[in-house]
């Protein structure tokens, strides 16, 4: 999507629009009714600097120019969603001390959303603000493309995420120089998590990463409580897709293979065949208990037919486990178990 000529100017009324609801607001009995700064006293301290807030201001926006002249891709944290008199949702972004406006067209353009274009306008909507509301403090890319200021002079900055994940996506899987392969290691940004996956932003893609990805060593049953928006994730590229004809490129990431690939801890081998390790039960599913074998951080599985026990096992449990086959590429063993 293109940002249009007339995104500031939309921008601008609407943020009128809440400037003036805010003003609707009475001022604190014995306030002032404007409250104006006074001269700077200076208390002759030399070995202190500090700048008032507007000198900061000023050199931000001196910054954001220069970016607008130069197309360069920015960063800001997602600090809320809004709707315009146009029903149309709009991404709001932190930089600085800057506001960032980015419509939802542009913003979702790369993201992973299922038959958008067969959806009504309406059904859109709610999609685009649902998804908006989970990014809450999510570390994201944009492009500044024009510098505004409402009526009372606060300036902020329209923006297209589509167009920084379509220069990073250029550049590193499409450009003459492109520099990914299977086994290539980046940073991504978490930018939205859920009980069995966390979505992330990293060199242009967004992609979701499944719990089994997110760790090699142990078993995560719940990724929302151990990972968290703006963080950041050293993950490997597994698998990668371009179609240079149609500019799609699809990604699998995953920060179990970097841990698997690059820490130097014990990973399921047969010398642990026919061994008996004590283990913890972290998860039942239908047909098997999944354990951790204590001291290796080694996932396993034991059949519930397998289990000698007269008791149901339960989470946290602590079993015997005797190891009776192993599965190298997931870094898992297969065996029965007795209660400790």
């Amino acid at each position: 999507m293109e940002i249009k000529k007339d995104a500031v100017e939309t921008a601008v009324e609407m943020e009128n629009e809440m400037n003036a609801e805010v003003e609707k607001k009475q001022p604190r009995v014995g306030a002032p009714a404007v409250m104006k700064l006074g001269a700077s006293v200076d208390d002759g301290n030399d070995l202190i600097v500090a700048e008032m807030p507007v000198a900061n201001q000023r050199a931000e926006i001196t910054r954001m120019e220069r970016a607008i002249r130069g197309g360069e891709i920015c960063y800001g944290k997602v600090i809320g969603v809004e709707v315009g008199d146009r029903n149309d949702v709009r991404v709001v972004v932190k930089r600085d001390t800057l506001r960032v406006v980015i419509p939802a067209e542009d913003f979702f353009a790369h993201s992973v959303m299922k038959d958008m274009e067969t959806e009504t306008e309406e059904n859109k909507f709610i999609r685009y603000r649902r998804k908006a509301s989970h990014m809450f403090d999510a570390a994201v890319s944009f492009v500044p493309k024009a510098l505004g200021y409402n009526e009372e002079g606060i300036p902020f900055v329209v923006a297209s995420r589509k167009e920084s994940m379509d220069k990073l996506q250029e550049k590193h899987f499409f450009g003459p120089n492109a520099d990914v392969k299977v086994g290539s290691v980046a940073k991504a940004s978490i930018i939205s998590v859920g009980p069995r996956y966390v979505t992330v932003e990293c060199l242009g893609v967004e992609s979701v990463i499944g719990t089994g990805g997110l760790s090699a060593f142990s078993y995560i049953e719940d990724a929302s409580e151990e990972f968290h928006n703006g963080e950041g994730l050293i993950v490997a590229v597994e698998k990668m897709t371009v179609d240079e004809e149609n500019r799609k490129v699809t990604v699998d990431f995953s920060h179990s293979l970097v841990e698997r690939l690059e820490a130097k801890v014990e990973t399921a081998s047969e010398k642990m065949l026919n061994g008996r390790y004590l283990a913890t039960v972290v998860a039942t599913l239908k047909d098997y208990y999944v354990v951790i074998i204590t001291g290796l951080k080694i996932r396993g599985l034991i059949p519930i037919k397998d289990y000698t026990g007269t008791d149901t096992l339960i989470k946290g449990d602590s079993v015997v486990m005797l190891v009776t086959g192993i599965n190298k590429e997931r870094n898992l063993v297969i065996g029965r178990c007795l209660k400790a």
